[in-house]
């Protein structure tokens, strides 16, 4: 397990912005409201979901994945600005997991000191709008709660899989 200390402060530039706030949503994460709960089996909990959910991406069984998610799991993907329940992506999940070009590659994660979030870094494939193969960094953040994920949040450059512009 890796833990962010220190001051996050000074690595603009060096390091993305959207890795700065991760780091610094988990460093202040609140200690866990059970109170009583042993923090090391919270951790080992959450690590043996990391493991299940890149296990599931790896294998692109959608059931496996949503099966690790409460029944009002959030999931919200900032890359193509999608906000909604796992369990109602069920069609849509279904559909990117059997693309041949769909990927998402878990390369490395830490825990939270207390079990309730990970963050993971990744990299996801699939076709752009042009219909080349691309490989994007991804961040996803997850929020654990009763042994599921309640919120899985991915960050990453979407512009290349987005339909439509919205601008100026």
């Amino acid at each position: 397990m890796l833990g962010i200390e220190g001051d996050l402060t000074g690595l603009e530039g060096w390091v993305p912005a959207y890795l700065i706030a991760a780091g610094a949503v988990l460093q202040q994460a609140a200690p866990s409201a059970k109170g009583s709960s042993d923090p090391s089996a919270e951790v080992d909990a959450a690590e043996a979901i990391v493991k299940a959910y890149a296990s599931a991406y790896e294998a692109k069984d959608v059931r496996k994945y949503q099966s690790l998610f409460s029944r009002e799991g959030d999931f919200l993907d900032y890359g193509v600005q999608v906000h909604a329940k796992v369990r109602a992506l069920k069609v849509e999940l279904g559909r990117a997991f059997a693309r041949e070009t769909f990927q998402f590659r878990v390369h490395s994660h830490f825990v939270s000191a207390d079990g309730r979030f990970a963050a993971l870094q990744a990299t996801y494939t699939d076709l752009a709008r042009g219909g080349e193969l691309v490989s994007v960094p991804t961040l996803a953040i997850l929020e654990f709660a009763e042994g599921k994920i309640i919120k899985e949040i991915l960050y990453y450059d979407g512009s290349l899989f987005k339909r439509h512009f919205h601008g100026a």
